[in-house]
């Protein structure tokens, strides 16, 4: 980053979206650092990732349902 900061490239208009977005669909930042590198709010660059065919959760169903359990039972331990 020092180097596109010295170069002025990160100021250049789409720069940070473009680079955001190829190291968030390379798996090099998470959603929300994405977001905040291409100084987004985060449901925009959601949007703006979704609309180029990049997948913003990459989680198998069988791993969705085991959170989804995990939670469940937290809350109702806490309830």
């Amino acid at each position: 980053m020092i180097g596109l900061q010295s170069g002025k490239l990160l100021a250049e208009p789409g720069a940070r979206a473009a680079l955001a977005t190829a190291l968030f669909r390379d798996g090099g930042l998470s959603l929300a650092r994405g977001a905040r590198m291409a100084q987004m709010p985060m449901a925009d660059f959601i949007t703006h990732v979704s609309r180029l065919g990049i997948p913003v959760i990459t989680h198998e169903a069988h791993e969705v349902t085991r959170d989804m359990d995990t939670l469940h039972l937290a809350f109702s331990r806490s309830c």
